[in-house]
């Protein structure tokens, strides 16, 4: 029989070592996140437009955490539980989003837009969109459209008319969004929509 190499029993004794718990100490050089915060958004937003909401969650969270400084996962945030049909959640986000910005346009129409559907405060809901839309200019088209119907909700019919007028002149382009205002002044009993 042929005697062991001494090598072979040093390179496994170092391997055993490795694995036994030694390699702990090098632990944060294996663990760094490899993904910037940005690129977590990016790859939140992929999984989102694929309906893979928990995936979107997760790497929302992850750009979030990475940068405490960023708005966009928050808002993304938001959202997605809106999506998902989580409102509690989806408000969570978004104010959280506006406590770092309080002129987010977007996450001030979202949560907009969620009291309207939801039945929340519209009198708060208009209060925080005129914070943003107050650093506005223009004023998104989309942001005009949802001030037209708190203005309509909250009995200011003037306002919601003129408001929606100007949302009408600033969608072309979008036909969604300008149908979506031709039936928001058509409740207003505006006949002829937005042309």
């Amino acid at each position: 029989m042929k005697a062991p190499n001494p090598v072979f029993f040093a390179l496994i004794l170092i391997l055993s070592l490795i694995s036994s718990g030694c390699a702990s100490i090098y632990a944060p050089y294996f663990t760094k996140d490899p993904l910037t915060a940005d690129e977590h958004n990016n790859l939140g937003v992929i999984y989102e437009r694929e309906g893979k909401y928990d995936l979107a969650i997760r790497e929302y969270k992850s750009a979030a955490s990475a940068d405490g400084d960023l708005v966009v996962p928050l808002v993304n945030l938001g959202n997605v539980y809106q999506k998902k049909g989580e409102a509690k959640e989806a408000e969570k986000y978004y104010k959280k989003a506006l406590r770092k910005d309080e002129h987010n346009i977007e996450a001030a129409n979202n949560l907009a837009n969620l009291y309207i559907e939801e039945g929340g405060d519209y009198g708060e809901a208009l209060g925080i969109l005129l914070t943003a839309a107050e650093a506005q200019d223009p004023i998104p088209a989309y942001a005009l459209d949802t001030l037209g119907v708190l203005y309509f909700k909250t009995g200011n019919i003037g306002k919601a008319k003129e408001s929606l007028t100007e949302a009408c002149a600033g969608a072309s382009g979008d036909e969604a969004l300008r149908n979506e205002i031709g039936a928001h002044l058509a409740k207003l009993g505006d006949s002829a929509g937005c042309k």
